[in-house]
């Protein structure tokens, strides 16, 4: 079970607080925001991390190095003056990804159970499985119309614009199969419309979570994330 984060953005949202140090290394009670996520998926015992960086990656290298985990890692980089987005993220990854793998946001810590959802993306054997959280158990505005039938989930994603009656989120974890990305020809884009083309053309699965997530996405989310993992 690799798991792929994806910790190449610009963070444009949180430099009042820290203009100098990428959000997901951001300390929070001293310790770096992505020891939180890594610790959390330690106990599902994935077998590789693969870490998608851009925007000060030489940050993130120091602080792989210092990883005391003996999970492998590995990690791809692009350039400053050329971030790819998401998808050209994965995509300039290939060479380093498993035939399946789960794909995460590097300042996102999730509560649900990885292998799990990864079993589950493999018996299902879709293109791509999404996690989605039902919108009363959030305050995130909703991305998915879902219908669920003989206990199976039937969505349609929309990053922009939503459906008006949208009911799920997109909770953060994504499991894709490779193949997906060297069949896609854009070399620069968003996760999105990767997302968007397989649930509309039913070449997607859905694995309903319970719990929400703590991220520190813009300033609000990183005080709620330090009251959250108080020691």
């Amino acid at each position: 079970m690799q798991i792929v984060f994806l910790c190449g953005g610009l963070g444009t949202r949180l430099r009042d607080i820290n203009k100098d140090c990428p959000k997901g290394l951001l300390k929070i009670n001293g310790i770096p925001f992505f020891e939180y996520i890594i610790n959390s998926i330690l106990p599902y015992q994935p077998s590789s991390f693969h870490f998608c960086l851009g925007h000060k990656s030489e940050q993130y290298l120091e602080f792989i190095k210092k990883l005391n985990t003996k999970t492998k890692i590995t990690f791809s980089c692009e350039e400053n003056n050329n971030l790819l987005g998401t998808g050209g993220a994965i995509k300039n990854a290939l060479r380093f990804l498993n035939k399946d793998f789960i794909v995460q946001y590097g300042d996102t810590i999730l509560d649900f159970n990885y292998k799990k959802f990864f079993d589950f993306h493999l018996e299902q054997d879709k293109d791509m499985t999404m996690t989605i959280l039902d919108k009363e158990k959030t305050d995130e505005t909703p991305n998915l119309f879902c219908r669920k039938v003989d206990n199976i989930f039937n969505c349609v994603y929309k990053k922009v614009d939503p459906f008006e009656n949208s009911n799920y989120i997109d909770y953060g974890a994504l499991a894709f199969k490779k193949s997906v990305f060297n069949e896609f020809k854009k070399k620069k884009f968003d996760l999105s419309e990767i997302q968007t083309t397989l649930s509309v053309n039913n070449k997607a699965t859905f694995f309903e979570v319970e719990k929400n997530y703590i991220e520190i996405g813009n300033i609000k989310s990183y005080k709620n994330a330090i009251n959250l993992l108080k020691k």
